[in-house]
């Protein structure tokens, strides 16, 4: 998170430009501030846990068996997604299909929001990846479904925790 420290005195007195120009730069930084930290972020598997096991805490990326999870987040109100995060709490280990994570509107006609594809030669467990929104305004009162797309499960290993990044309008 950018968090804004102010110039102190003597440097603000020694940068060079008029006043406006030097309170037009502080601004700026306020600004920065300010819009980094209206980012929220919410666990989308958060009820995916276990109190055992760091390993089985997430969506089975190896099951064998495809998964919809329906209305894993409402919009609060009008917002923009930010990005997905994922972070593996098992190694991910690909056996005959590549795992993938989708977040798409819950819809007749649904629409992609984001997609994490994981890599064809496995992934570490603690491995965070932001992805970035392929349409990312979303409407209030929208649902989102994650559907998981899953490698099969014989020689195949993986969980992941999904979040959603956000701003609101």
């Amino acid at each position: 998170m950018v968090v804004y420290n102010a110039t102190n005195a003597g440097t603000f007195r020694s940068k060079g430009g008029s006043l406006s120009e030097k309170l037009g730069y502080e601004f700026g930084n306020i600004s920065d501030g300010i819009a980094t930290a209206r980012i929220q972020t919410v666990d989308l598997t958060a009820s995916m846990v276990s109190g055992t096991s760091l390993a089985a805490n997430g969506v089975d990326l190896a099951s064998g068996t495809n998964a919809t999870f329906y209305a894993v987040f409402v919009a609060p109100a009008d917002l923009q997604i930010v990005g997905m995060v994922t972070y593996t709490t098992e190694a991910y280990v690909k056996e005959t299909t590549d795992a993938k994570i989708e977040l798409k509107t819950e819809a007749a006609t649904p629409v992609l929001k984001c997609s994490y594809v994981f890599p064809v030669g496995g992934q570490v467990v603690k491995t965070t990846v932001t992805t970035a929104p392929s349409s990312p305004s979303v409407a209030s009162g929208q649902a989102l479904d994650m559907i998981v797309t899953q490698s099969a499960s014989t020689s195949g290993t993986g969980h992941a925790k999904v979040f959603l990044k956000y701003t609101i309008n």
